[in-house]
């Protein structure tokens, strides 16, 4: 529940706490005091937008603080640890937020930054506000739907979660085939372009060393007569010789023979020995290599040209597919997997179809499902809003939900929901929308939310004059009743009306004074003097006389008879 409000520098609110309790909250005060002021401030302390013009007068500044006792709501408990909020031992939630003219708002949670979304999604659900401005959802047909599955309970709202899920699946899957279908001519093109080019990359029967290989092929060919000659160059100077000159070979063997005769003088040379007989074999083998080699070097301008013509096949299949051999038959393989893919659009989209076929079917079945209990929940309805109205001085309305078929699948089910009335006996039913009056749609939402108060989780109810053109006995049912919710929340009502302040539990004086040349809003708790005198103002006005007194003090008796009563 709300534990507290703090209020700085807002609007004409120059410092201001408020502490609240369980029970019924009344907040009164003269028209243009302030009290809306408060309402509004809590708004924005749960994340409502905010601007600089909330900023009071001369101030830089506005704070807002709201501290909830979330320490009984598992709930909202476990929605901190989801989102990664510490929760104080004393079971307390801080709402806090600076707003600045400078546009930089700061937002904490528990005394700790946080960002505007996550702030409000902390403040969601703590409390429901119903105002003058909010009665007016009763005008918003798809609002009637909400609060039919709300007092439904737990088992409707559940059913009408399976219908929504499946219509989602069946539309994404809609969506799917119409992508599939209305691309077809695209995806025939897709297909011919990939299906060309894997013949292309296929008939050219690529390997990934190829073209290392061909281009040094291709160096060996076009220099044939330079290997040739330097080979031949080579040969004489280890093995032929040329004119005049001596080939290495021989001179060798001159060594070799006259180390051998040393060695048979000094038999430490024999090492020395073993080495020159060992290079001079292999300058033999050496030589005749060289020689096996230069005879085996041809020009062949043939295999040139089959050569230069395969590189300028692999160069115009780069510049189509991949800068080398090996990223041209990786996307042969990425083409072949998505031809594969778009070949099987006939069998998918036939496959697509069944699906919604079969989700169709199952749509239906639930819907229907959610069907009986949305009528169930509709005549439960009926009948509780029926002696609530009575309660609230409105047993000649007849009120009725009205379920109309739906021809088209939706998320919402099979039946569009509105809600009737007809305000005399006697007369047609008609949209509520097209003829209740602003004191009775206060009165039916309030009805309503008396209604949604045994099945809602929302601990705190806000309700901000929504005794606005009522009066006489229906404003003293209004009275009975918030007090009567406020058995099981915590209710915190603005209210103009004696017959309902008089049910306060704890009772709150907004009022407006100026100082130091500044108007100023101040709020103060009343004693039962207080209430009295507050109740007798609220009564006569101006002229505060005993007897309005004595009937002031009546009143408060009167309603703590029937608060115990109940």
């Amino acid at each position: 529940m709300l534990h507290s409000l703090y209020v700085k520098n807002f609007a004409l609110i120059d410092d201001v706490e408020v502490n609240f309790d369980k029970g019924l909250t009344i907040v009164t005060g003269e028209t243009g005091a302030g009290k809306s002021m408060l309402i509004d401030a809590l708004q924005v302390a749960l994340g409502s937008r905010a601007s600089a013009d909330f900023i009071r007068s001369g101030r830089e500044k506005a704070t807002v603080q709201a501290t909830f006792d979330v320490s009984r709501l598992s709930w909202i408990k476990k929605r901190m640890e989801e989102l990664g909020v510490d929760c104080e031992e004393d079971g307390l939630l801080v709402l806090a937020r600076e707003l600045s003219r400078s546009g930089k708002n700061v937002c904490r949670i528990n005394g700790r930054p946080a960002n505007l979304g996550l702030y409000r999604d902390m403040g969601s659900g703590l409390l429901d506000m119903l105002g003058q401005h909010e009665q007016q959802t009763l005008l918003d047909q798809d609002k009637h739907r909400w609060l039919v599955d709300r007092l439904g309970g737990s088992e409707l709202l559940e059913q009408a979660g399976k219908v929504k899920e499946i219509y989602i699946r069946w539309r994404d899957t809609c969506s799917q085939l119409k992508d599939l279908e209305s691309n077809a001519r695209e995806l025939a093109r897709r297909i011919d372009m990939l299906s060309f080019q894997m013949q292309e990359i296929t008939k050219a029967q690529l390997a990934e060393d190829e073209e290392d290989e061909l281009l040094n092929e291709r160096r060996l060919l076009m220099n044939s007569e330079k290997i040739s000659r330097l080979a031949g160059e080579i040969y004489d100077q280890l093995y032929g010789g040329e004119a005049g000159a001596t080939p290495a070979i021989e001179g060798l063997g001159k060594a070799l023979t006259s180390l051998r005769e040393l060695a048979e003088i000094d038999s430490n040379l024999t090492g020395l020995l073993e080495m020159l007989e060992n290079a001079l074999y292999q300058i033999e083998d050496a030589a005749r290599e060289v020689s096996s080699y230069r005879d085996n070097v041809e020009y062949n301008p043939e295999r040139l040209d089959q050569i230069e013509h395969r590189l300028s096949l692999i160069k115009q299949l780069k510049y189509k597919y991949g800068s080398t051999v090996r990223e041209i038959l990786a996307y042969k393989e990425a083409a072949l997997a998505e031809l594969n893919t778009l070949s099987n659009r006939t069998e998918k989209a036939e496959e697509l179809k069944e699906t919604i076929k079969t989700l169709e079917k199952e749509w239906h079945r639930q819907a229907k499902i959610l069907t009986i209990l949305r009528q169930k929940a509709a005549k439960q309805l009926e009948e509780n809003a029926a002696r609530e109205l009575r309660y609230l001085e409105m047993g000649g309305i007849d009120f009725r939900v009205s379920l109309t078929p739906r021809e088209e699948i939706s998320d919402l089910g099979m039946e569009d929901i509105e809600f009737l009335i007809a305000p005399n006996p006697g007369e047609p039913l008609r949209p509520l929308q097209k003829i209740a009056s602003g004191g009775e749609l206060s009165r039916i939402m309030l009805a309503l939310k008396v209604l949604l108060s045994g099945v809602d989780e929302v601990p705190t109810l806000i309700f901000d004059e929504i005794d606005t053109g009522v009066g006489g006995k229906a404003l003293q049912a209004i009275g009975e009743k918030l007090a009567q919710v406020g058995r099981h929340r915590q209710v915190i009502c603005v209210t103009h009306g004696a017959q309902v302040a008089c049910f306060a539990d704890t009772h709150y004086l907004i009022s407006k004074k100026v100082v130091d040349g500044h108007a100023q809003t101040s709020v103060e708790p009343l004693d039962q003097a207080g209430r009295v005198e507050e109740l007798a103002r609220m009564l006569a006005g101006r002229e505060i006389t005993g007897a309005v007194k004595d009937h002031a003090l009546q009143m408060i008796r009167m309603s703590a008879v029937y608060k115990n009563q109940k």
